[in-house]
């Protein structure tokens, strides 16, 4: 029996064609996933940033002092203190320490995750964030929530809402019900 080469010839293309459609479909995949990966690591490179700056202020008083002078942050900083009954210098300290601990939760939140990953950030933050220090200058310090962006705000606030008041320890309750 001949050989139809015309035949042969078609079905080489046509095969080549699919060949060529799913290398590039591959690529697609792959580049996709790439871009994913490539602004997870910029998310965390930033928030490992922004943690180490305000852990430097965490951590030294004098710089804290002046970064509260000189963003003009002496009223805040005196409320907040008040509030978790430190000095303003204090409050700037606890509330850079809680800044950083919200950068760590940001980028966990942000980077790709699974969902088991997500439902322990959900029970650590509800915990976390719903006592002292950490709530005050969560929902009054001059940064806290503000510079998050609206949908980590949200996790963050539905997690608190869920944890129940049953949950939370009995010396931060009564406290909590004396701001009230």
């Amino acid at each position: 029996m001949p050989w139809n080469w015309n035949l042969v010839s078609e079905i080489s293309q046509t095969a080549s064609g699919i060949a060529v459609v799913i290398s590039l479909l591959y690529l697609a995949v792959q580049i996709r996933f790439a871009r994913i990966a490539a602004a997870d690591a910029s998310r965390t490179a930033r928030a490992i940033g922004v943690r180490e700056n305000v852990l430097a202020m965490a951590d030294n008083a004098q710089l804290s002092e002046l970064w509260m002078q000189s963003a003009s942050l002496e009223t805040v900083y005196e409320g907040l203190g008040k509030e978790m009954k430190v000095s303003a210098a204090g409050a700037v300290q606890v509330d850079n320490m809680c800044q950083a601990w919200m950068w760590v939760h940001w980028g966990q939140y942000k980077s790709i995750k699974t969902s088991g990953d997500l439902k322990e950030l959900e029970n650590i933050i509800s915990v976390f964030y719903s006592v002292p220090p950490m709530r005050n200058c969560w929902q009054k310090g001059p940064y806290g929530k503000k510079v998050f962006d609206e949908e980590f705000v949200r996790f963050v606030e539905t997690s608190i809402s869920k944890r129940s008041m049953s949950a939370i320890p009995a010396a931060h309750r009564q406290h909590s019900a004396s701001e009230r």
